[in-house]
C-alpha cells in the first residue's frame, strides 16, 4: 500500500490529473495491483471524474 501512495505522490508533483489506465500501467510496471491502488486512492482522498468516455484521477488534491 505504500508503494501504491508513493506513486501516486509522485504523479502528483508533475501531473494534475491522469487518465486512470496510464496510472494503472504504471503501477502494474511496479508490481501494483490494481486493488491497492484503488485502496491507496481512496486514502489520499484522489477523486476520480470521467470526460468524455474516459476517466481521470485529479491528482492535485491528495492529502497527505
Amino acid at each position: 500500500m505504500e508503494q501504491a501512495k508513493r506513486l501516486l505522490r509522485e504523479l502528483a508533483e508533475t501531473n494534475n490529473a491522469m487518465q486512470s489506465n496510464e496510472i494503472f500501467s504504471l503501477a502494474d510496471e511496479q508490481g501494483i495491483s490494481k486493488r491497492t491502488l484503488e485502496n491507496a486512492k481512496k486514502e489520499l482522498g484522489v477523486r476520480a471524474k470521467r470526460i468524455n468516455n474516459t476517466w481521470y484521477w485529479e491528482l492535485n488534491k491528495i492529502r497527505q
